[in-house]
């Protein structure tokens, strides 16, 4: 719960600067996903996942792009959030 809703809060701020229109939740017996999207009728720009069985402690946050590419990656969501610049993304 907590962790949605330190996603949420960087949503309303992005969709208040203009950058985010839409998102999505996945979610899966290995990971959730937060999907991002800039209009509704695209793919996801980025997706911020947890995953449950991470193979070393860094991997259980992530920001990957449209192909799955790790941009990314912290043991802690909020620090991920915080230190990632979106408009350099």
């Amino acid at each position: 719960k907590n962790e949605l809703q330190i996603i949420l809060n960087l949503y309303a701020k992005m969709v208040s600067n203009g950058s985010w229109k839409d998102y999505g939740l996945s979610i899966s017996s290995k990971q959730i996903s937060f999907s991002v999207f800039k209009n509704a009728s695209e793919n996801a720009i980025y997706k911020i996942c947890k995953n449950f069985k991470p193979p070393n402690k860094n991997l259980k946050y992530c920001i990957t792009d449209v192909n799955g590419k790790i941009l990314k990656n912290s043991y802690n969501l909020e620090n991920l959030l915080k230190q990632t610049n979106w408009k350099k993304l």
